[in-house]
């Protein structure tokens, strides 16, 4: 992925009065047209760049988002009707209004309005600014959506907001917000914002508007789609696909902050394998370097964290778990990466709450100097996966956005310019450099990055994001569901947050009494469930431990829940890894606000307490403690299929309608869509203890229903050249018949033969015996 180069492009355009308005070059169309001049690139059949500056002006920005070596898409045509100009794919038509000076976007095959810039006022304002000591301007884009389209998406804010019709938010990195300026409509369009300075978006009665500090340019691209998920597959063509995690990702984790040597990390291992609960990964949190001084010096400290090649390898051979490693973009002065890159003054000296200062990730040569020191003292070492925190990056009392953004903008020049200009890219340009050097290192092995910080085209470089240090209480908790569906919506699909809140003592948190609270407890357990239907399930905090014992013994509520909730975990690791797959082959979501799969029903536009789970699982976490809620209201929606079934009873309830379930402590409502079938497996140790010999099948009747279950052999990257299985499942309800397809592709270890169990549910309850089948790779067919 390279940035446009488009000083190469932006030669003299066409003036109005000339033979023809329009120029035509190598990537697009331009033209003038009072005194702006406007570039119109067509991506693909669906998607269009839309970029105007004033006339004689020059671009500045380096784009971080584009991919300049992706061929232009020529299969377009465009005539000057004389007060119009006309651009059209064989999808999505583009009008410039020479009135109006404003783009209309339509669907090219029914003519269906999709948007329009303008409003009352003009569709694009450019106000001569300085920031960051430079010349630059002050850029608002307005458009004009629908009556009664809801959009969601430009990242991750804490303010509790689904739907962005009719509300604002600041587009700011900050430790628990996360920008990606793509805004996705029930419309069926995209638009991304391509803009890296300080942004608001805004919508009211006239429409809505991005605005942003410092710019060149309106600068935006709109995806078409016929649904919202060829939106964000269009967002994602445009941007950078999703490359496969490890199946061992989707286990259980165990974090905190933090083990204060190896010998406790390991005594904790050894016990969830003693204890027989289910762990893939151990998370080693920060100052495993030592002091302050020696802060991230990517290095293990020998006092307490001696021997790590020796160490990880037993935690890989022995106790068969994954280890993952808190890194920070920043160094203590004692160190010796600090030393090398101020050397080459690729330190920032803008303060930093731990006394260590950040490096300059856009400074290719800081870049190469980071790594160096990392692939010596921490690489090398055997370490799976890497937890790059404060990416924002993280300054002193940088906890807030406004805070944040003040702190990085006295922070001074990027290599790249001002910190005005590259605000929200911090973290893009870190990890995106840190990835492409990690995947030429080894295909064995998948990357995987968890970060703070996230940006557009930040899903193509093998991270995660969480939603950073929020502070326990149920109000948060449902918080982060809104946060992290917007996210997801956005393009971004990997996604989890710290089960039970980082902070439980202090801060804004409510429970100053930590694991002596049994409220908190409460709070602890649904927040548990939770995050067992997000992307990643991981424990982690500070002020209280997180290991499951700590909260109890078995036979407790509080440790039984865990316990339920990581095996339920594990017996869905089929349909979560074909889901997964689903996201890099097919560009889908995993984490879905209602209205990507309901968008006929409205009702759904402004649900903030549901969600789907991948095709099948709708799931409405508790977010009220079970004294002031005695019964949950679900809202199922209309489908298709009409039902819905109880995961935990089979009955089944029809959609368009609330539903009203008791609040027991340990039931967490979920329901499965009818026309679905939800493949499970028996309860591992870990994802890759043993390749699944058996599978349960539930077919939810009531409608035909289709699953692709993929299997691979669990890491490299072999997966890209098709090392995998994919066995097709239709169920065709008219017929009562399950049919098993051929099996395609094959993987090391593969077994032959699996044992089937097939169990049918039906809307009226009727009780079928369930099947079983030896399936070893034909086609079967099994009728009820």
């Amino acid at each position: 992925m390279k940035s446009f180069n488009w000083l190469l492009v932006l030669s003299v355009l066409s003036c109005i009065g000339c033979s023809s308005p329009v120029h035509e070059d190598g990537r697009g169309c331009a033209f003038v047209s009072d005194s702006i001049q406007y570039r119109v690139e067509f991506m693909s059949a669906g998607c269009v760049r839309i970029l105007s500056f004033p006339e004689g002006d020059t671009l500045v920005t380096k784009r971080l988002v584009g991919d300049s070596e992706k061929p232009a898409f020529k299969d377009y045509k465009w005539e000057d009707t004389g007060q119009k100009l006309l651009f059209r794919t064989r999808e999505l038509s583009v009008v410039f209004d020479k009135a109006d000076a404003a783009f209309i976007f339509q669907e090219t095959s029914t003519g269906k309005l999709l948007l329009k810039e303008k409003g009352d006022r003009k569709a694009r304002n450019f106000k001569r600014s300085v920031a960051g000591g430079e010349q630059c301007l002050e850029v608002t884009q307005r458009f004009v959506p629908t009556e009664d389209e809801a959009i969601y998406g430009l990242g991750q804010y804490q303010n509790g907001i689904m739907n962005y019709r009719g509300k604002s938010v600041l587009l700011l990195q900050a430790n628990m917000d996360i920008v990606n300026p793509f805004l996705i409509s029930t419309n069926g369009y995209g638009v991304l914002w391509d803009n890296y300075s300080s942004t608001k978006f805004e919508d009211t009665k006239e429409g809505y508007s991005f605005t942003s500090e410092v710019g060149d340019a309106s600068d935006y691209y709109f995806v078409y789609g016929k649904n919202m998920d060829e939106v964000v597959a269009g967002y994602r063509e445009l941007t950078g696909d999703v490359p496969m995690f490890g199946k061992w990702v989707y286990g259980f984790w165990q974090s905190k902050e933090r083990y204060k040597s190896f010998d406790e990390l390991k005594a904790v291992v050894k016990e969830y394998r003693k204890r027989g609960i289910p762990l893939d990964n151990i998370v080693q949190d920060w100052e495993y370097w030592g002091d302050k001084p020696h802060w991230n010096s990517l290095t293990f400290h020998p006092a307490n964290f001696n021997h790590p090649r020796q160490v990880i390898d037993e935690l890989h051979q022995q106790d068969h778990v994954h280890f993952m490693l808190s890194v920070w973009p920043g160094f203590g002065p004692e160190t010796a990466v600090y030393q090398s890159l101020d050397s080459i003054g690729a330190l920032f000296s803008e303060p930093t709450w731990a006394g260590y200062k950040v490096f300059d990730a856009y400074n290719p040569a800081a870049r190469d100097i980071f790594w160096q020191y990392l692939k010596k003292g921490l690489y090398d070492m055997g370490v799976d996966a890497w937890w790059m925190d404060a990416t924002e990056p993280s300054f002193r009392d940088g906890f807030t956005q406004l805070k944040q953004e003040e702190k990085t903008k006295s922070a001074g020049n990027t290599y790249l310019g001002s910190f005005h200009r590259y605000l929200n890219t911090y973290s893009l340009e870190m990890l995106k450099d840190f990835y492409q050097r990690l995947r030429a290192e080894s295909d064995q092995k998948r990357i995987f990055i968890l970060t703070r910080s996230a940006f557009a085209s930040q899903q193509h470089y093998g991270t995660a994001v969480w939603s950073g240090d929020v502070s326990a209480s149920w109000e948060n908790m449902h918080k982060q569901l809104v946060a992290g569906l917007n996210l997801s919506m956005s393009g971004i699909p990997y996604w989890t947050s710290d089960t039970g809140g980082f902070f439980v003592t202090e801060r804004d948190a409510k429970y100053p009494d930590g694991l002596k609270s049994n409220d908190y407890k409460e709070l602890y357990s649904r927040w548990f469930q939770f995050s067992a239907f997000t992307p990643i399930f991981r424990a982690h905090g500070t002020n209280v431990p997180r290991e499951i014992w700590q909260f109890g013994e078995e036979g407790t509520l509080s440790y039984d829940n865990q316990v339920k909730y990581i095996h339920l975990r594990y017996r869905l690791l089929p349909y979560i890894y074909s889901m997964s797959h689903q996201v890099t082959a097919n560009n889908y979501t995993m984490l879905r606000g209602l209205a990507m799969d309901f968008t006929t029903d409205t009702r759904t536009f402004d649900i903030d307490n549901a969600y789907m789970f991948g095709t099948s699982l709708l799931v409405r976490p508790v977010f009220h403690p079970q004294s002031e809620e005695k019964n949950i209201c679900i809202y199922l929606p209309e489908h298709s299929g009409k039902y819905w079934y109880d995961f935990w009873t089979g009955e089944a309830f029809e959609g368009g309608r609330e539903q009203m379930q008791t609040n027991i402590l340990d039931i967490l409502p979920l329901y499965v869509k009818a026309g679905s079938i939800l493949p499970l497996a028996e309860v591992k140790q870990y994802a890759m203890e043993y390749l699944d010999r058996e599978l349960e099948l539930r077919i939810y009747g009531g409608a035909d229903a289709a699953f692709l279950w993929y299997e691979d052999e669990g890491d490299s990257y072999r997966y890209e050249e098709g090392v995998c299985s994919k066995v097709p499942m239709q169920w065709k309800d008219s017929e009562r018949t399950l049919t098993i397809g051929l099996r395609e592709g094959t993987y090391p270890g593969m077994p032959e033969q699996i044992k089937m169990h097939v169990k049918l549910y039906l809307p009226e309850g009727a009780g079928l015996d369930s099947k079983e089948c030896v399936y070893t790779g034909r086609e079967v067919k099994i009728k009820f």
